[in-house]
């Protein structure tokens, strides 16, 4: 149980960085927009590697659950990575600020390409395209 919460720390700690260094280009580079695009980029990418993870899990049983790089990579990592409160946050932020044609394609890019994503990356990996 100590190893396994140490190992989620660890992934947690790396995506929470890696997320974090994602928002700071976002920043430097983006400032200008109000569309949340260091959200959407975290999620798909995240989406991207779950699909992935899922398929290594099931084709090679890579990245099982309960299995140490399953706690470090997909709990951890990805779990600190994406981020489903800031993209609640974002949304709620360009509706009450009245950005509707943002809050909208916001909210299909995150989900439908996501989701999309997640489904292409499962399939790279599982041969299923």
């Amino acid at each position: 149980m100590t190893t396994n919460l140490i190992t989620i720390g660890i992934g947690g700690f790396l995506g929470a960085v890696s997320r974090y260094l994602v928002f700071m280009i976002d920043d430097r580079f983006y400032h200008h927009t109000k569309f949340p695009l260091g959200t959407l980029t975290v999620n798909l990418i995240g989406s991207l590697l779950i699909g992935i993870a899922l398929g290594l899990s099931i084709r090679y049983d890579l990245l099982s659950r309960g299995s140490f790089s399953h706690y470090l990579f997909v709990t951890g990592f990805l779990g600190a990575f994406t981020t489903f409160s800031t993209f609640s946050q974002d949304s709620f932020q360009l509706l009450t600020g009245k950005h509707y044609w943002f809050f909208i394609g916001s909210i299909l890019l995150n989900v439908v390409v996501g989701i999309s994503l997640a489904a292409l990356g499962y399939m790279l990996i599982t041969k299923k395209i």
